[in-house]
């Protein structure tokens, strides 16, 4: 009886380790999105001379910001401790949060590099240039994006799995 207790709470503590490792992640996407809006503001004020590049590029960190208020916001998941039963349901609120990012994410990534364009375009001093930078950008950052979220959503089907499997052992 002594063991099982043990290999549960080493069981609950290594999924706890593995869940607040997948908050950071999401705390770390909610970074690059403030360095994004950052990177729209200062590309903005490099190209003051050219107001439709400052429009566009205002309008590109404001949509980021827009996405980080409705969809980067992890509140409702964290918590100060843990036990398994608010640990199984900050999982089921962590993936439930994942989903309706992936939902977005793209769709608001591509607009913010559209935006960058016109200010592309003059830095390579073409539009061609400029379009296909972005376009390749937006490819790679796709690609390299799917994979993460495919690994992040077998981790916690991993995660929820673990913890459900615990809990029927628990009770």
């Amino acid at each position: 009886m002594k063991t099982t207790k043990s290999n549960t709470t080493d069981t609950f503590e290594q999924q706890l380790s593995k869940f607040e490792k997948l908050l950071l992640g999401a705390k770390l996407a909610k970074l690059s999105s403030f360095i994004l809006v950052a990177v729209s503001l200062v590309l903005a004020f490099k190209s003051r001379d050219n107001s439709l590049s400052v429009m566009l590029l205002l309008t590109g960190a404001l949509s980021i910001i827009l996405f980080i208020d409705k969809f980067l916001s992890i509140k409702e998941i964290k918590q100060k401790s843990y036990t398994q039963m608010s640990l199984v349901a900050s999982i089921s609120k962590l993936k439930l949060y994942m989903s309706r990012r992936k939902k977005y994410e793209m769709y608001f990534i591509i607009f913010w590099m559209l935006t960058l364009i016109p200010f592309s375009s003059t830095y390579f001093n073409s539009n061609v240039y400029g379009i296909l930078g972005v376009v390749l950008y937006i490819v790679v950052v796709a690609f390299f994006g799917d994979l993460a979220y495919k690994k992040t959503d077998k981790e916690i089907l991993e995660l929820e799995l673990t913890m459900n499997k615990e809990l029927e052992n628990f009770i």
